[in-house]
């Protein structure tokens, strides 16, 4: 796609940018973007085989020993549960299997508790399955599930894909989150505030909504010509073609001339980016005849 419009001195040229830079890669972020993926490579670095690997260790690195042995001792899970075992002398982990409606011992911790807070805690997260591994971790941190629509053009979005089109919804699936450590949170804001989280978590939504403009090929660059001589070129915009026009509108354009960006039009050759302002004017007043 390329589009032009030309009002003297200035012609204006706004096409596809074929080789954008991955958000992922060149951007200097504050999210981690973990995805796993048959297909396609998405997100960041990922050094994890399995999501709950992921999960386990981002639970040991950011929730407290006492977080954990309290989740599983104080019945806020109905898949683990952590009891003492009188007769035993020590600490009974058990998980609970769905299809036989039964409890299971799946590891045990001899002695006090309070002797063996870390190793309980160590225990009691191997034995957890995602779901429990994903409440501890959205307690500590700011943690948001990323969904990915395979269709015409591949789109990610950070949440639940309901409210989308009905193709959106039924070809979406969840294929791993983007997080931001409590620590890391402090880091940036000085605190772990409300307002802060809430800070974080508009943060971490504007880095999938970039890349998702970048997986669906919403990625733009223009080229400016004053008075027959190419004057300024950029690359690089993401977002919707509307809000991208605006922006190069504002940032190339004086203000008599930013309404350019709505007299544009598709020229017929894709590959212009190898014509220049002779080509432009020649087909543009062929198109006006």
């Amino acid at each position: 796609m390329s589009l032009v419009a030309l009002r003297q001195p200035y012609l204006l040229q706004v096409m596809y940018d074929d080789e954008p830079l991955n958000p992922r890669e060149d951007y200097d972020n504050f999210g981690h973007m973990m995805c796993w993926h048959r297909r396609y490579n998405l997100g960041d670095g990922n050094r994890f085989e399995y999501p709950n690997d992921f999960l386990k260790d981002l639970v040991k690195r950011t929730a407290s020993e006492h977080a954990i042995i309290r989740y599983a001792h104080f019945g806020k899970s109905d898949t683990i549960r952590l009891s003492y075992d009188k007769s035993a002398h020590g600490w009974s982990i058990e998980s609970y299997d769905s299809y036989f409606k039964k409890w299971y011992q799946e590891d045990f911790v001899e002695g006090r508790l309070e002797d063996n807070a870390r190793d309980t805690a160590d225990r009691l997260v191997e034995a957890m399955p995602d779901g429990d591994l994903l409440k501890i971790a959205s307690a500590e941190n700011v943690i948001l599930p990323l969904n990915l629509y395979d269709g015409s053009s591949l789109r990610m979005s950070a949440g639940s894909p309901v409210g989308r089109d009905r193709y959106a919804e039924c070809g979406s699936g969840q294929v791993g989150w983007i997080y931001a450590t409590a620590s890391e949170i402090r880091a940036e804001y000085g605190s772990v505030s409300a307002e802060n989280v809430e800070k974080a978590r508009r943060r971490l939504l504007s880095e999938v909504q970039d890349y998702d403009y970048y997986l669906s090929g919403q990625c733009y660059g223009y080229r400016l010509y004053e008075n027959g001589e190419e004057t300024d070129s950029c690359w690089g915009f993401l977002g919707c073609l509307e809000d991208v026009l605006k922006e190069i509108a504002g940032e190339t354009l004086p203000e008599s001339h930013r309404d350019m960006v709505e007299e544009l039009q598709e020229i017929s050759d894709t590959k212009t980016i190898y014509k220049g302002y002779e080509d432009f004017v020649e087909e543009m007043e062929a198109m006006a005849r």
